[in-house]
């Protein structure tokens, strides 16, 4: 790798190359013809492959993962079993194994790190994914809980401490120094190396987890810790396309980490700090993280490989990318720009990317390799049939060891599955389901020079000679390419074809010549066609990160484009050619495939210009704006139309829908509502409600607020809507028609299950009395329960309709009683209501008490003769009432006589209760004295234990038997009432029981002989105590043994009381 980094040196240096050129101009002109690249004049390294170990799994089944790392090689076993295989100075094999999951489980993949010392392996279960992790000093693994469920595809290993960095680099310039070889200086060098081997032995430092899904984690695992370490997101792509296949991290000066990801497309580069946290959390989403290479054909061998000098800790200088048929290497430019912290984005430190093909286009995935490792100076490529050494200067196959039908390689045991290759040494291991291999190159570096010599200086021997394909293959970076292209295109104008000329200068891309110069120069030419090519061709080589240049290149062509179609209508009088229709597919194709780098409003413009609407729609299409498009069309006088075409696009969304409703209903009514009903429940009904609600205006022409209308139905009766402010929408539309029919047809419809109104029905009465819809009027003022305003205006519309107002209250007699009697007076008085029409007889008067008559009967029995007879003048003819009034006298008889028989029988029970309560008077029960209060379980006779340190003593009574069976201590009945009967009953108990314990126990009874021996004083006093004890007694009863406190009221209350109040501590603990 010192000679590969020194050429490379060399090659950077145009002034070396052209003096080496210059100096080998005289000793290679007579030998050039005979110098082939493809039959090179040196010894060619040739492969080797032997069995290292036969039996690789030991009797634990087949080999299905393998890892290498630090003389350690891991195998993981098709039985659940971890082979640690590793050997000492002499060559000698030891062996150790460990459990690591049922044979049930299947080992996806394995990983190693670079010191050996931590394992990791990802375990497919019967349901879930599992991470393991095995440390070289256990005999079982960790099971790590916390990334459960991750499928680990890649993992990037942390290859240095993060705490030895700035050590590392004080030792490396001790080395530079004078004296820096001395023994103390080297025994302190190789005392602090052996403490950071201890520390990584020990810890695993930040690794990077990438996942099958597209996402990034890491995790730090420390095998001295009881438990696992933790683990966090570092990055999600969201996409099982963009899973992780190989991941690689580097640290760099400063705290700075380098990350390099490997997908089946594309390959990532990241740089960032401090950690990885640091690096990551610039990226708020994945998507802001650009791809440094990508590619059309995913792979599932995507691999990714760092090429590292020969001194120890040196950073790789170059990579290699292979995927599906190709290997995409380039340089590294880390130890030259490792320290500049103005370096932002990590693909600045890639340079002299290259690429080479493996396989031919359009082979199928099995002729392609699916492993990579890197020697000195080859890639050694594993195939499905053979091995391939592949120089990495010329990109030529030197050897090959194939196997399978047809073939015989000695020394290879089974069908060889995987490639190793052991970063500290070098070794490359060859391993199968059944043994492993070491595979070696020998003559490797034989004659390197002069393959180096060939690729540095013969391109310019061929530019000379014009032999451009030559010089081509062999030029080295796209300074070499470019003066290449640049003679090709010289050589071509001066012969004339000045579209060839364009071919080759749109292919210079180091901006020598300027891209301007080239342009004018076949702007003079005179040829559009070769413009078009120079440009066409410059398009396709600019770069991810020339996308102003891009801009500027595509507009141009665009111009072009629209120019030649533009002259090739002249030409034909507006005929449309078999040219004009080659160049409008031509735009068309060139419109589709340079959209993400057209600008959109330049390239409407030129289109728009032109008059190329068809086009335009193309064009917003591939772009994915159809709101730009839509709103081009609708400034247009029949857009409307051409708009609604676009929007049945399934790509377009509702939102634009919504947008652009007005405008659509304002120019095509009819049309858009067929639109919107054809795209059913994927429209929000409520979200096209700003296009729709004008319509309910006055003034609104009648065709356009019927196609309103029938929206706002479908939306009801198709799409179940039962959005209030639809339903708003129906009654203003309705509310403008001067029929009522449909109006309230839809008010007694527009219902939801409960029977309640969809619509407002506020807002629908106040629309029905500004446009004067009076039965409306009066059907919603009875939706609202406003009868007796109903009443009144339907009084003034039609007489039957307040008859039907009068009946809607069907739970209410009394207010249907108002409502009819409110309809009699108006009957009887006439339409002046104040009685001055009813003083004469006349026929009027007789239709009068004819109609007042009928209402009796109408109303089911609410109004009577005497009702209604106040609303009649003083002086009436009574033979008109005589049928009423004698029904009503027969009514009252009937009721009379109902009235009496209620009233027997309510003196009848009457004289139940008192019997009842005679005999509770004299109800006893008798109490055992074995008999206990159910509060406290103690006997009834003993003290109870009083928690609450109630009163006590004195002229308390011992206890209360209540008619439930159920005997308390009044203490305990009295605790019940003070927790749970209120605060003001629990004051007055204990109020009772304070006053009561004062007083003597004797006082409650008389002493018999002491009550004829004292003096009538004492005796008296004796009364007012006795009297005193028992109104005491009688209250307390009445607060406390008036019923059971387990049977009571007081325990009804206690149902909706929480078990734990708020103020409590505990509340917490009972939270779901």
């Amino acid at each position: 790798m010192d000679l590969l980094d020194d050429f490379d040196r060399v090659r950077q240096t145009f002034a070396e190359l052209s003096d080496v050129g210059k100096r080998l101009d005289s000793t290679l002109a007579e030998e050039a013809p005979a110098i082939q690249p493809a039959a090179a004049s040196y010894d060619l390294p040739s492969l080797s492959v032997e069995v290292t170990v036969r039996q690789a799994a030991r009797g634990r089944g087949q080999v299905v993962a393998a890892a290498c790392a630090a003389d350690t090689l891991v195998l993981a076993t098709s039985k659940g079993f971890l082979l640690r295989y590793q050997w000492d100075e002499y060559g000698n094999e030891k062996v150790s194994e460990v459990e690591l999951t049922k044979p049930d489980n299947r080992i996806k993949s394995l990983y190693i790190d670079p010191r050996g010392a931590h394992v990791l392996a990802c375990v497919k279960t019967a349901n879930n994914f599992e991470l393991l992790y095995v440390h070289s000093s256990w005999a079982k693994p960790r099971q790590l809980s916390k990334l459960k469920g991750l499928a680990v595809t890649a993992v990037g290993w942390q290859k240095q401490p993060s705490s030895g960095e700035d050590e590392q680099q004080q030792q490396q310039q001790q080395q530079q120094r004078p004296g820096s070889g001395s023994s103390r200086s080297k025994g302190a060098a190789a005392a602090g190396e052996g403490a950071e081997e201890d520390e990584l032995l020990f810890s695993t430092g930040d690794i990077i987890l990438g996942s099958g899904s597209g996402s990034l984690h890491t995790t730090c695992q420390e095998a001295r810790a009881k438990r696992e370490g933790a683990a966090s997101l570092l990055l999600d792509f969201k996409d099982k396309r963009k899973a992780m296949c190989s991941i690689e991290q580097e640290q760099l000066p400063g705290g700075r980490r380098l990350v390099m990801m490997a997908t089946p497309s594309a390959l990532y580069i990241a740089a960032g700090g401090p950690g990885l946290q640091g690096l990551f959390g610039r990226y708020a989403a994945a998507s802001v993280l650009q791809p440094l290479l990508e590619v059309e054909s995913p792979s599932l061998h995507s691999q990714l490989r760092l090429l590292r000098g020969s001194l120890p800790g040196a950073l790789p200088s170059r990579f290699a990318w292979l995927v599906g048929g190709l290997l995409l290497h380039g340089h590294l430019l880390l130890a030259e720009m490792a320290g500049d912290a103005a370096v932002a984005d990590g693909q600045e430190y890639v340079g002299d990317m290259r690429q080479l093909a493996l396989a031919e286009a359009g082979s199928s995935p099995e002729d392609e390799p699916h492993a990579l490792v890197c020697s000195t100076y080859h890639y050694l490529l594993l195939y499905g049939d053979r091995l391939a050494a592949i120089n990495q200067v010329s990109g030529k196959v030197v050897s090959e060891i194939s196997w399978g039908p047809g073939s015989h390689t000695p020394g290879i045991v089974g069908q060889p599955l995987g490639l190793l290759q052991d970063a500290a040494s070098g070794a490359v291991t060859l391993w199968s389901g059944e043994s492993l291999h070491e595979v070696a190159v020998s003559n490797e570096d034989k004659d390197m020079w002069r393959i180096y010599l060939e690729h540095q200086c013969m391109w310019r021997i061929y530019l000379e000679h014009q032999d451009y394909a030559n010089a081509l293959k062999l030029a080295a970076g796209s300074a070499q390419r470019d003066i290449v292209y640049q003679s090709m295109g010289a050589d071509a104008a001066a012969a004339g074809d000045f579209k060839a000329a364009g071919a080759h200068y749109g292919r210079i891309v180091g901006g020598k010549p300027p891209f301007e110069e080239l342009a004018l120069l076949l702007v003079e030419a005179g040829d559009p066609e070769a413009l078009q090519i120079f440009l066409n061709t410059k398009l396709q080589v600019l770069g991810p990160n020339d996308k102003a240049q891009a801009t500027m290149v595509a507009a141009w062509l665009t111009e072009l484009l629209l120019d030649t179609i533009n002259r090739d209508l002249l030409a034909a009088a507006g005929q449309h050619t078999p040219a004009y229709k080659a160049h409008v597919a031509q735009l068309r194709s060139f419109l589709s495939d340079n959209a993400a780098v057209l600008n959109w409003g330049t390239t409407t413009a030129l289109l728009e210009g032109y008059g190329r609407l068809g086009e335009l729609e193309g064009f917003a299409a591939a772009k994915g704006d159809q709101e730009a498009l839509l709103e081009y069309l609708m400034r247009n006088k029949d857009g409307a139309t051409r708009a609604l075409g676009v929007l049945r696009k399934p790509s377009v969304g509702p939102q634009l829908v919504y947008k652009f409703a007005p405008e659509l209903l304002a120019a095509a009514p009819q049309e858009t509502v067929d639109f919107l009903i054809a795209a059913g429940s994927t429209l929000d009904p409520r979200q096209l409600l700003p296009a729709l609600v004008r319509f309910g205006e006055p003034g609104t022409p009648a065709a356009k607020r019927e196609q309103a209308l029938r929206y706002a139905s479908f939306a009801l009766d198709h799409l179940r809507c039962n959005d209030s402010a639809v339903a708003n929408l129906a009654v203003a539309l309705l509310s403008l028609e001067e029929d009522e029919g449909r109006l309230l047809d839809f008010m007694s419809r527009a219902r939801n299950p409960l029977r309640k109104p969809l619509f407002d029905a506020k807002y629908a009465l106040r629309l029905a009395k500004e446009r004067n819809r009076r039965h409306a009027c009066v059907k919603l003022l009875c939706e609202l329960g406003l009868y007796e305003d109903a009443v009144p205006l339907a009084l003034a519309v039609e007489l039957g309709l307040a008859k039907a107002v009068a009946n809607s209250p069907e739970d209410d007699d009394a207010l249907r009683r108002k409502l009819w009697l409110s309809i009699a007076k108006h009957v009887v008085q006439g339409d002046g209501g104040d009685g001055s029409s009813a003083g004469a007889d006349g026929p009027d008067q007789a239709a009068r008490i004819k109609m007042a008559v009928e209402l009796l009967k109408e109303a089911g029995g609410l109004l009577k003769i005497e009702d209604i007879l106040p609303f009649f003048p003083d002086f009436v003819t009574i033979d008109a009432f005589k049928g009423a009034i004698t029904d009503s006298l027969t009514r009252y008889n009937r009721q009379i006589e109902e009235l009496k028989g209620e009233m027997d029988e309510a003196t009848e029970i009457a004289e139940a209760v008192r019997r009842d309560l005679k005999l509770l008077q004299s109800r006893t029960a008798v109490v055992s004295s074995r008999q206990v209060c159910v509060a406290c379980n103690r006997c009834i006779l003993d003290p109870p234990p009083n928690p609450l340190k109630l009163p006590c003593g004195g002229a308390v009574p011992p206890f209360y038997l209540f008619p439930t069976g159920q005997a308390f201590h009044v203490l305990c009945a009295a605790a019940e009432v003070v927790q749970y009967g209120g605060d003001l009953r629990a004051k007055e108990v204990k109020l009772l029981l304070q006053k009561l314990s004062r007083l003597e126990p004797a006082a409650a009874g008389s002493t018999g002989a002491a009550a004829g021996q004292g003096s009538d004083q004492q005796q008296q006093q004796q009364q007012q105590q006795k009297a005193a004890v028992a109104e005491l007694a009688a209250q307390l009863e009445a607060k406390v043994g008036c019923e059971d406190p387990w049977n009571g009221e007081l325990l009804v209350r206690l149902i909706d009381m929480p078990f734990v109040a708020e103020n409590e501590k505990d509340t917490d603990s009972w939270k779901i």
